[in-house]
């Protein structure tokens, strides 16, 4: 039961850490709104919903492990429930979330939720962003696979699977959306640093 309750604890304390600290930092210091999403019918939008979607049903998820009963009608995976897979999920989240955390420090106030098209951020290629040109993202994805082997179940496959698409589509938005901001300088950066890993 324990466990049940520590991961319910963290995923409140990573959504602190990730989504709304940095927001109130960048707000503070600039001004600035850094969730800039809007409620029209746009792509990037549409985007949001899900992700928030997502983010419900991973609450809903953690949330229903505590009650065995309700629980079972997710559909667990029980030959994956065992207790190496379950240890290697929590390291990941953890890890997952320190490098989560590295990568908005160092991106300091470019620091947005979706694409802010009123103002031209930095271009951050130093740090997490010289090994991966989405450490974020890639850290998101790497906490949710940790979330699956820690509750192997229908829901939470379903949430990994629906989430590396999303989030590959956001990375394509966000990558075009750079490369006529920042032109030459993001293309040279691309051919030095992966989407996901750094290439040589």
């Amino acid at each position: 039961m324990i466990d049940k309750i520590y991961i319910l604890v963290f995923l409140v304390v990573y959504f602190i850490a990730v989504f709304i600290y940095p927001t109130i930092r960048v707000k503070r210091k600039t001004g600035i709104i850094a969730y800039v999403f809007s409620n029209t019918d746009s792509l990037q939008d549409y985007i949001r919903k899900v992700l928030t979607l997502i983010n419900f049903l991973i609450f809903f998820t953690v949330l229903t492990n505590l009650f065995p009963d309700v629980y079972q009608y997710l559909m667990p995976g029980r030959w994956l429930e065992v207790s190496v897979l379950k240890y290697t999920g929590f390291t990941l989240v953890h890890v997952a979330l320190l490098w989560i955390v590295i990568a908005e420090v160092q991106m300091g106030n470019s620091w947005r939720i979706g694409i802010d098209l009123s103002t031209k951020t930095e271009l951050k290629t130093k740090g997490l962003f010289s090994i991966s040109r989405n450490p974020v993202f890639l850290g998101m994805l790497i906490t949710l696979a940790g979330i699956f082997l820690i509750l192997p179940n229908a829901i939470s496959l379903l949430i990994l699977v629906a989430s590396i698409w999303i989030i590959q589509i956001q990375v394509r938005l966000e990558e075009e959306y750079l490369a006529k901001k920042h032109g030459k300088n993001y293309a040279e950066y691309c051919k030095n640093v992966g989407r996901w890993f750094k290439i040589n």
